[in-house]
């Protein structure tokens, strides 16, 4: 099992208006890089604190470009087998190969996520948000992930 921590510095920001909608950096970032998994044919699962969040996401997700578009749902919703993208905020009941965290913890549903191979997170700039990164680094760690940290890449800004 891999996991990537994606650091955020000064200059990633949401768009302005996304202020409005309580989407902050690492949540749009976490947007776009579910995006550009997505066009990797990939199935993902957004894990979410709780159901408000999961709507806020829902959401912003309809407010992307049309060639960022990204089907997605809620639990519950959408065809049978789900769609290739799943915002949910308890383990889902279809198999995803990819978890994209935007909680601030790890999800006490960790040992319950069905095929997950690939963890991906993100490192606010902000010093406290640091220090929760590096707490979900060490339960990962622990949990027997493989980790590495990289910049967000130009190609998902």
């Amino acid at each position: 099992m891999q996991a990537i921590f994606w650091l955020l510095n000064e200059q990633h920001q949401a768009p302005k208006h996304a202020a409005n909608q309580h989407i902050d950096a690492r949540l749009h970032y976490a947007c776009v890089l579910t995006a550009d998994l997505y066009r990797q044919k990939k199935k993902i699962l957004v894990g979410v604190p709780d159901q408000d969040q999961a709507h806020v996401l829902d959401e912003w997700l309809w407010q992307f470009e049309a060639d960022r578009f990204i089907p997605h749902n809620l639990p519950g919703e959408g065809p049978h087998y789900g769609t290739p993208v799943e915002i949910n905020w308890q383990p889902s009941q279809q198999r995803r190969g990819c978890f994209v965290n935007t909680c601030q913890t790890i999800p006490d549903y960790l040992p319950k996520l069905k095929g997950v191979t690939e963890w991906h997170d993100f490192v606010p700039a902000d010093d406290a948000g640091k220090a929760l990164a590096r707490e979900r680094y060490k339960q990962l760690k622990q949990a027997g992930f493989q980790i590495t940290t990289n910049p967000i890449p130009d190609s998902i800004v």
